[in-house]
């Protein structure tokens, strides 16, 4: 008998305990309201963000706005970006092309050290960005490089490439590698780097075979050449940031309002960095994304561009 009541009071206890759990919601929810309104086009424009965990904007320098968001995506992976927007319309702004040393010649050295033999009061570096992919033995890039008018490098290394440009006349623009004998014949480029696959066409993401996730730096340019979008994505760790494929490279600069975009070196070579102080301290530079060489060491790369003010 006292078997029996046992049984049956098992039986209660796990009819209510049932009961109980088929009342429990396992659906998760998700809300991606932005804070910015940099993230406000991404959660209207694209169908990437599922949740927004954090997302600020803050000001560079005149005509520089950083913004920086971590969300979880559509396909529930964890992820962090960096956006730099630019208005080359702000005349003390402008966007030149680094190179180690500050010389004219091919080398490796991190971003930040080549940002400091830029950078001085009339010619300030208050940001900066990795460029082009680079022969990771000599330092020698993959595709053209113009500085100050000077056309450094003219050839790529193969057909599927393009590039990065500022004219004289302070307008962007991307072009492909069969573009570029072309625009370098017709528009005086005052800087220009090399880059990887195109993202976008007059508005219009491209189609990629490359699906591979990776961290990536990529670029965009506003359809009147003024505005410049710069996108870093971190990647390569689960918990933090996991990357992006190439097409929502060019998902994200379409949502931002480019018109062109561009794919630049990425993996550990993304580098996302800012000045932390007016003044000429020796650690004024900051890098705000995660490389992801030797946990979050910077890359020494080939060259890459700073965004300057100018008295």
């Amino acid at each position: 008998m006292k078997n029996i009541r046992l049984f049956t009071l098992i039986l209660l206890a796990g009819a209510l305990l049932w009961s109980c759990n088929n009342n429990i919601d396992y659906n998760d929810h998700y809300e991606a309201i932005p804070k910015t309104s940099v993230s406000k086009k991404l959660v209207e424009h694209t169908d990437l963000i599922a949740h927004i965990h954090s997302d600020t904007t803050y000001k560079v320098t005149e005509g520089v706005q950083a913004t920086e968001v971590a969300y979880t995506s559509m396909k529930g992976f964890a992820m962090k970006i960096f956006i730099f927007e630019v208005d080359l319309n702000e005349p003390s702004v402008d966007m030149k092309v680094s190179m180690p040393y500050g010389e004219n010649t091919y080398a490796m050295q991190p971003m930040t050290q080549q940002a400091t033999y830029m950078d001085r009061e009339d010619h300030k570096v208050w940001a900066g960005f990795n460029a082009d992919f680079y022969n990771m033995s000599t330092g020698v890039p993959r595709g053209p490089v113009h500085r100050e008018g000077v056309a450094v490098k003219r050839n790529f290394d193969s057909g599927d490439r393009g590039i990065f440009a500022l004219t004289d006349k302070k307008k962007a623009l991307v072009a492909t590698s069969s573009e570029y004998p072309a625009v370098a014949a017709t528009l005086n480029l005052q800087e220009a780097v090399g880059a990887g696959a195109s993202l976008l066409r007059e508005g219009n993401i491209i189609s990629q075979e490359d699906q591979s996730v990776e961290p990536r730096t990529a670029i965009g340019i506003s359809a009147d050449s003024t505005q410049v979008y710069v996108l870093a994505v971190d990647g390569r760790n689960f918990a933090y940031s996991n990357g992006m494929q190439l097409e929502e490279l060019g998902a994200v600069l379409s949502a931002l309002g480019a018109s062109t975009g561009i794919n630049l070196d990425g993996g550990g070579s993304t580098t996302f960095f800012i000045r932390n102080t007016p003044d000429f301290s020796e650690n004024r530079f900051t890098v705000r994304n995660w490389p992801t060489d030797r946990g979050g060491e910077e890359r020494a790369v080939a060259n890459g561009v700073v965004i300057i003010s100018k008295n």
